[in-house]
């Protein structure tokens, strides 16, 4: 909040504070999604510009979770713009091992991905605590297996296992809702 503050009263100590605060995070989720250390600097230069862009008239609270979701949406249009000659990049990875879950080529061409975002957190919030981490880590912040096996103290061949089984619980579910 104060972060959100300094930002509605247009002080340039908001950037710092935010760097200082969320700048690992951001440059975490923007690197896992690109690859490249130096795009996904730019990623986070671009979302702090961003943020101050929207803040004000945007209040969020939290301010972490719409930093993250400004950030990612960044690198994922970052991607999307690079890939049009290229795949290279380890989030593609992460994306491959949910296409047996999510319907059709592209979400868009199938339905409204608010619908299937809705069907999405229903079905999350039917895991435990665990599993939805290693969920969100994965296939949201587009962390390695390695990186959720450690800060979560299980070996990587459980988060491997697990995220399998989150996978077919979450086609199973899908199916069910009659959004497969």
């Amino acid at each position: 909040q104060k972060i959100v503050k300094l930002l509605w009263k247009r002080k340039e100590e908001a950037l710092e504070e935010m760097a200082a605060a969320y700048g690992q995070r951001l440059y975490g989720i923007a690197y896992n999604i690109l690859g490249n250390r130096h795009d996904a600097e730019e990623c986070v230069n671009d979302t702090y510009l961003a943020l101050w862009n929207t803040i004000p008239p945007q209040r969020p609270d939290p301010l972490i979770a719409y930093a993250c979701r400004v950030g990612r949406n960044i690198a994922l249009n970052r991607l999307r713009s690079d890939s049009a000659q290229k795949r290279d990049s380890r989030y593609d990875l992460s994306l491959d091992e949910l296409a047996g879950c999510i319907p059709g080529s592209s979400m868009e061409q199938v339905m409204d991905g608010r619908i299937l975002g809705q069907s999405i957190n229903k079905f999350l919030a039917t895991l435990p605590k665990t599993n939805r981490i290693i969920f969100i880590r994965r296939y949201y912040f587009g962390d390695s297996v390695t990186k959720i096996a450690d800060s979560l103290s299980l070996s990587e061949n459980t988060v491997s296992v697990r995220l399998n089984r989150i996978r077919e619980k979450l086609r199973k579910f899908l199916e069910k809702e009659e959004l497969l």
